[in-house]
């Protein structure tokens, strides 16, 4: 559970963010929508712990998110970015696994790890992959990896910065339908651009706008084609937005 109290996100002069107040709890599946350039992003990455702020409060399981040191970090919110680093030449399976790295000090049995880093690989079929360099993947082959590096690190949080990135329509559906699953034991927000998906498979939604000020509550309440419009700054037509 994330809880936020009075949060301000600025950005140089500019504020993104005004007196947020929120919590995003188990059994959510959040989307962040706004237009470009909005904060999105900066909002995900505040919740993270990678980006500072100055005014407000996050707590992370009733801790503060600024008093928790990275590894504890890591041991409680798993962070998708939008891009990966692929300079090392590693294989698909060696990758994931780093994702068990906030849990090393507990040294589980190899078995164990090797189950958690397997059950990642299948939940995004990977399988024929494991052995492959991911220097060699195309983008939607890498976008899956990424996905399931973050589901090895087996969190009870996960933010994620436009999952569907790369992927083909089939598989977008297949994500979709495995993270509102996980999302039933999980937290997990997502930053979107796809309304669509959002009416589909989501349960909350954060709409950010211009004036720094959000919109937030449940997606059967608001994402209809008035709110829609009116937050994204829009012109779909009624009730065509799905």
């Amino acid at each position: 559970m994330i809880k936020v109290s009075n949060l301000n996100i600025d950005i140089g002069q500019n504020n993104l963010i005004s007196h947020l107040n929120i919590s995003f709890n188990k059994g959510e599946f959040w989307a962040i929508l706004g237009k470009n350039g909005i904060g999105k992003t900066t909002l995900l990455h505040t919740l993270s712990g990678l980006i500072n702020y100055e005014i407000g409060n996050i707590l992370v399981d009733n801790k503060e998110l600024k008093s928790l040191n990275p590894l504890s970090r890591a041991q409680k919110i798993a962070l998708l970015s939008q891009h990966m680093e692929t300079g090392l030449d590693c294989t698909v399976q060696q990758t994931i696994a780093y994702g068990r790295y906030p849990w090393s000090k507990f040294k589980l049995p190899n078995n164990q790890e090797q189950s958690i880093v397997n059950k990642a690989i299948n939940q995004l079929k990977l399988n024929g992959l494991k052995h492959k360099s991911i220097q060699k993947l195309s983008g939607g082959e890498l976008r899956k990896v990424e996905m399931a590096t973050v589901l090895a690190q087996n969190t009870d949080i996960l933010l994620l910065d436009e999952p569907l990135n790369h992927l083909d329509l089939s598989f977008r559906i297949e994500l979709m339908n495995l993270l509102r699953k996980l999302s039933h034991k999980k937290t997990i927000i997502m930053v979107t651009h796809d309304i669509q998906y959002v009416q589909a498979y989501c349960s909350n939604v954060l709409f950010i706008q211009n004036n720094g000020q959000v919109v937030h509550g449940r997606v059967k309440d608001l994402m209809n084609t008035a709110t829609i419009n009116k937050m994204l700054e829009i012109n779909l037509p009624n009730n065509n937005f799905i």
